[in-house]
């Protein structure tokens, strides 16, 4: 599985099979400058939109042909197997009725969750559903502006994964003055393990995940993608 970060909490997954998945395509709206450049047009079979916030649901920056899924449910295709588990958005009381899927892609004995914007304190039935993973990507910044750190470390502790991929934090380059968002250097200096990585491709194999649970940080993609790293 080749996974590339654009930021924010947009992701491409490739599998060995050639599927395709972008998810959380990030835009502006009125009121609301955060990013400095558009989502860049890319090639892809599915669109994962994790819930309807500007930051994430830019569906007008995929191609026509694309599939979008929104709700829960399974889906596969060739190679690649994909979960939708509905639970509710993190955050103020205002966003707590707010329904979030959380996608859990498979291929290749890989699997990954995506969280999108969701809270912590979800019941079991959800946690039945998800399963075991491999690799999260989980909202965590300085701000605390969806999931303070002990909520992400909690996150973490039940799901068990062998990789932690931060997202939904500031970036550079990528996010506005406006943003409400800093970055996430103060959780980061509270984990055992932090691969900082130098660049936004990184290919993933069973055999090459680690033991122990590592974070690793992806720098977003520029306009033009570089070769995946394949991590030792």
């Amino acid at each position: 599985m080749k996974l590339t970060y654009f930021g924010h909490c947009a992701f491409r997954w490739q599998t060995a099979g050639g599927v395709t998945v972008v998810a959380d395509p990030y835009r502006n709206q009125a009121g609301r400058y955060w990013f400095t450049r558009l989502f860049p047009e890319l090639r892809c079979d599915l669109g994962l939109i994790t819930h309807a916030h500007f930051d994430h649901d830019a569906v007008d920056r995929l191609p026509e042909a694309a599939s979008i899924l929104r709700t829960p449910g399974d889906f596969s295709t060739r190679d690649l197997q994909i979960r939708g588990v509905q639970d509710l958005h993190s955050g103020a009381s205002r966003l707590r009725d707010f329904p979030n899927v959380m996608f859990r892609l498979e291929s290749g004995g890989l699997r990954f969750l995506h969280i999108g914007d969701n809270r912590v304190e979800w019941p079991e039935d959800v946690s039945t559903a998800i399963g075991d993973i491999d690799v999260l990507m989980v909202t965590v910044d300085d701000s605390n502006h969806l999931l303070t750190y002990d909520q992400v470390d909690s996150l973490v502790q039940r799901l068990k994964p062998r990789v932690v991929v931060p997202m939904h934090y500031a970036i550079p380059g990528l996010h506005s003055t406006e943003c409400e968002l800093l970055p996430p250097e103060g959780w980061l200096s509270r984990q055992p393990k932090v691969r900082r990585l130098a660049t936004d491709q990184v290919e993933f194999t069973p055999s090459q995940l680690p033991t122990q649970p590592e974070v690793w940080l992806l720098q977003p993609a520029s306009a033009s993608l570089t070769a995946p790293t394949i991590i030792p």
